[in-house]
């Protein structure tokens, strides 16, 4: 009773203290008046107050490639993108229009409408932009547009009626070509295991999802001297366009790396290569003649090329003696190290990974070479062999697989030889021994006129004997506790 009470005081005297006083306007609608302001007139005035206080976001888009800024969609992103805007002052009632200046490296997320479908998504300005990722993040819609259509066979019309279904949307797009259709020479030259690598930022899962036009710098390995290269995909496509464009005349031409293009490998004709030996023996006889002494770092481009410098260093103040620590990148595998001028000019310090100094995955022998991991005897601890590469010079003992036989040999030289060929002395003396006992036979043969099933016979009755027999039972059974791994 007493909260009731308590209550009921609160609220007369609230009313009393705002005055409120009930008038009638000219037209008989009630108003309510406190502290002598019209509360109709507060509803009418706050939405233009509102109005003038927002602010209107405008995009300059200068800095976007031409192709983004007919993609930009200025007033969706106006809408979403009002917490840019800086706050208003206090005094200021009135705010201008807000420029917002678009840059390739914003990291917002705004949206994008398609010129050519009308579709719309959203993505980052940063992706957009950057040509290794940009192809997954343009317009969904025509990405997966193709103009197949789908037949299906009428049944009720004895299979004589074909019907298409395609929509009128999906017609209209254009088809999208792929890189391993159009040009097939070039798509047989991907490489496939550095491309796979996550650090070499290349996204497609195989050739077959490569798309044309596509920015993205990749790795291709040349069929010839089987050396690996980096460069874009248009790039890749122009040179070759180029290249049949010059040899139209002449056969078709096999695509190379540049080193082997500017050899002249490709060139069939000998008369081109000659005047090519004649041009290098020219230019190196004037390179004899007004030979200079190098000094600086820019005198060498070998070193220059792979070296990282950075933008207060300049190349023509950096002696080659100098102990100065750079970072290098390896022209041949890419790999970053860090070595001084004076070591790379004046102590032939390689690439860590080319030289097997460091191990990684591109150089370590139980990934690189299995086959030859197969073949190291049982006495080579398994730590050991983990930590040695393919181009390292240590002296291990290898088991032969075919007659069991333990040799000693450098990693170096036996990651030398390719996959399937034995290393084996024995074994190559004995094919090079049965090799002379087979010419000499057929050369007995031959001069004395015996028949050749004879020979032959004699032949394997004059190596049947105790060693062969063991070697044919390794071979055969390809194990042995003491040797084998």
């Amino acid at each position: 009773m007493h909260r009731v009470c308590a209550v009921t005081v609160l609220g007369w005297a609230a009313c009393y203290q705002y005055r409120n006083t009930y008038s009638r306007c000219s037209n008989g609608t009630p108003t309510i008046t406190t502290n002598n302001v019209s509360t109709r007139s507060f509803h009418m005035k706050t939405p233009l107050l509102l109005e003038q206080s927002s602010s209107h976001l405008k995009f300059s888009l200068e800095a976007l490639p031409p192709p983004l800024q007919r993609e930009f969609c200025c007033e969706e992103n106006a809408r979403d993108l009002k917490h840019l805007a800086a706050p208003l002052e206090k005094n200021e009632t009135t705010c201008s229009d807000v420029l917002i200046k678009v840059l390739p490296s914003w990291a917002h997320v705004v949206l994008w409408r398609c010129s050519t479908c009308s579709c719309q998504w959203a993505a980052r300005p940063v992706d957009r932009v950057d040509p290794q990722v940009s192809a997954f993040y343009a317009c969904p819609n025509c990405s997966s547009a193709s103009t197949t259509t789908t037949t299906t066979t009428n049944n009720n019309n004895n299979n004589n009626t074909i019907s298409t279904s395609s929509s009128s949307s999906s017609s209209s797009l254009p088809h999208l070509r792929r890189f391993a259709d159009v040009y097939p020479l070039l798509a047989a030259q991907w490489d496939g295991c550095r491309n796979a690598m996550l650090h070499n930022r290349v996204m497609f899962e195989s050739v077959r999802d490569v798309p044309l036009p596509c920015s993205v710098d990749s790795w291709w390995l040349c069929p010839h001297c089987h050396s690996s290269w980096k460069e874009s995909v248009d790039s890749r496509v122009h040179r070759y366009v180029q290249q049949t464009e010059k040899e139209t005349k002449r056969a078709a031409i096999l695509p190379l790396c540049p080193s082997c293009e500017k050899l002249g490998v490709h060139d069939s004709s000998t008369s081109h290569i000659e005047t090519r030996i004649t041009n290098t023996k020219r230019n190196s006889q004037k390179k004899l003649n007004s030979v200079e002494m190098k000094r600086f770092l820019k005198d060498d481009a070998l070193l220059l090329a792979e070296a990282q410098l950075q933008p207060n260093e300049d190349p023509a103040t950096l002696p080659l003696e100098s102990n100065k620590l750079l970072h290098w990148r390896c022209r041949s595998c890419t790999h970053e190290f860090t070595a001084s001028i004076a070591d790379r000019y004046l102590r032939y310090y390689r690439c860590p990974q080319c030289s097997g100094a460091v191990g990684t995955p591109l150089n370590l022998l139980s990934i690189q070479r299995p086959d030859v991991c197969r073949e190291v005897a049982r006495t080579v601890s398994n730590s050991k062999v983990r930590r040695l590469t393919i181009h390292d010079d240590t002296v291990i003992t290898f088991v032969c697989r075919t007659c069991m036989s333990p040799f000693r040999m450098s990693v170096r030289l036996r990651c030398l030889l390719p996959p399937g060929r034995s290393a084996c002395p024995k074994c190559l003396w004995s094919r090079s021994e049965r090799a002379k006992e087979m010419a000499a036979a057929n050369m007995q043969r031959i001069a004395s006129g015996a028949s050749p099933m004879r020979q032959l016979k004699q032949h394997r009755l004059k190596r049947r004997n105790r060693d062969t027999i063991e070697v044919t039972l390794n071979e055969l059974l390809r194990r042995d506790t003491n040797l084998m791994n």
